[in-house]
């Protein structure tokens, strides 16, 4: 059976993932040349990431369940080829050459517990501190993959209303975790990556709004975050809520120059996301000394050539090795469960 297409397979997403990147960047930029943004700027990137790769990954699984590979076991392995390889690469040279955690945040000794909690990527369980300050959200992530092939099936089994009845849940979850432990602050999250997972079973909608509309509507989403000490956690969900429901009704964008350039930085966004702290730190504070012109140019040759390098080294050997290795796993007939079939006609809906 060929792979469903879904409509999101597109441009829109790259203008997310885009955005979201560019996001952190610039508030990092800012804190490093003085100018220090709302960190609201730098946490609603982060934001925008997890409704991304919750959506994405809903796509990711119902590719699977439709190859006949393994479902659980294929989208594990994936998904570790994935995320570790380049961001053990990562802390292993920050660790080796003791760089800096940020520009503004000098490099301190770290004990070996440190270290394989950043290499492990469950530095949030253990109270460890992270050696690159970027590195707080990764965990996040892979503690979510954990739980989103269970999600993928309970949003075909109990379609949207279920799975904003687990958003729901999920909030008042949020609300009481302080209460249990300080270990369990991914609980924080949840809503934000179910909004991603809402997002996919939508499914297809009539987009009624010009591509223009996703600018728009992340900038809205933006308000809640500016009034956090008001709303409280609730301003993240609310945020992301708002993007993920939103993104079936934008029409796809169809400017030639701008899909190249989404895709382009789509395409290294991980390495910019974990690289661009010491493209900064190298700019900004070893060329301290150098003429403002050349720390900017420096910027952007580090900043554009660091995420490319590490991709076609680390990035994409490693996805490839992870996808050859999902497909040695023993294959099964493609058939769906009766007690996991979609059970109402909007979740039927081909995609």
């Amino acid at each position: 059976m060929s792979d469903p297409v879904h409509p999101y397979q597109s441009a829109n997403l790259n203008v997310l993932r885009a955005i979201a990147v560019l996001f952190v960047y610039i508030f990092h930029l800012s804190i490093t040349i003085g100018t220090r943004l709302p960190d609201a700027v730098g946490q609603f990137g982060v934001l925008l990431f997890f409704v991304h790769t919750s959506l994405v990954l809903m796509m990711t699984l119902e590719r699977i369940e439709y190859s006949g590979q393994p479902f659980f076991s294929t989208f594990y392995l994936q998904r570790v080829f994935r995320i570790y390889p380049l961001s053990m690469v990562c802390v292993g040279l920050i660790v080796a050459w003791h760089l800096p955690r940020a520009p503004w945040w000098p490099w301190s000794e770290v004990g070996v517990s440190t270290i394989v909690a950043n290499l492990l990527l469950y530095t949030n369980l253990v109270y460890e501190p992270v050696v690159t300050s970027v590195l707080w959200s990764l965990p996040y992530e892979v503690q979510m993959y954990a739980v989103l092939p269970f999600l993928y099936l309970a949003g075909k089994r109990y379609g949207l209303k279920g799975l904003m009845g687990l958003w729901l849940v999920a909030g008042v979850g949020a609300l009481i975790q302080p209460l249990i432990s300080e270990r369990l602050a991914i609980a924080q999250f949840v809503p934000c990556f179910l909004a991603g997972v809402a997002s996919y079973f939508l499914g297809r909608r009539a987009r009624r709004f010009p591509s223009v509309g996703l600018v728009l509507v992340i900038l809205l989403a933006g308000v809640p975050l500016m009034y956090e000490s008001v709303l409280g956690v609730s301003a993240k969900w609310l945020a992301c809520l708002l993007v993920g429901f939103a993104l079936p009704y934008i029409q796809e964008l169809q400017l030639t120059w701008l899909r190249t350039a989404v895709a382009w930085i789509a395409r290294y966004s991980y390495g910019i996301y974990l690289t661009h702290l010491y493209a900064l730190w190298i700019a900004f504070v070893v060329l301290n000394d150098y003429p403002l012109g050349v720390r900017w140019l420096v910027l952007l040759v580090l900043s554009a050539g660091l995420p490319v390098v590490l991709f076609h080294l680390i990035e994409a050997p490693m996805m490839a090795l992870g996808v050859r290795l999902a497909g040695q796993l023993k294959h099964r007939r493609v058939s769906i469960p009766i007690a996991l079939r979609v059970t109402s006609p909007e979740d039927a809906s081909p995609r």
